[in-house]
């Protein structure tokens, strides 16, 4: 087989994989464990209100600190070296209002369906948590996440 030949075997073979491979990269990332703080019987009125606080008393603590740096095969960057003390800001104020870090699997099979069905009914803001071994999560079409319990 000449050079030619294999050159573009290879190159259609690669224009197939590697759009495959960040396909799923992108679906395995949207399907694994993620953490989320819980408080039983809290409304979820109430969760929101306490998160927003907290996210917000940790950035008024804790300012956004951005510097830009260069480094060899990534070029200029550039993070926020305040990001990991302002996240912590943020958990111990959750902690202190009694919410505990837990992790979640993602919905999959026929929780994923009725997840998605309830996802779609009017606000639950009067809702009470409730989270039972059986809750995962789903994420809406902005990214935003929905806890899910098939008993609740």
């Amino acid at each position: 087989m000449s050079a030619t030949k294999i050159d573009n075997l290879l190159g259609a073979k690669m224009r197939f994989i590697l759009p495959a491979a960040i396909a799923g990269s992108v679906i395995l990332t949207a399907c694994v464990d993620q953490s989320f703080f819980v408080k039983q019987g809290v409304t979820y009125d109430r969760y929101e209100r306490d998160y927003v606080q907290c996210s917000t008393v940790a950035a008024q603590k804790v300012p956004v600190n951005t510097q830009i740096g260069w480094a060899p095969y990534v070029g200029i960057y550039s993070t926020d070296t305040n990001a990991a003390l302002r996240m912590k800001n943020f958990e111990l104020c959750m902690r202190d209002k009694r919410y505990q870090q837990v992790k979640i699997p993602y919905c999959s099979g026929e929780k994923a369906k009725a997840a998605t069905e309830q996802m779609k009914l009017p606000s639950r803001r009067s809702t009470k948590m409730k989270i039972t071994p059986q809750t995962c999560y789903i994420s809406d079409p902005s990214g935003r996440p929905h806890l899910y319990s098939p008993d609740a």
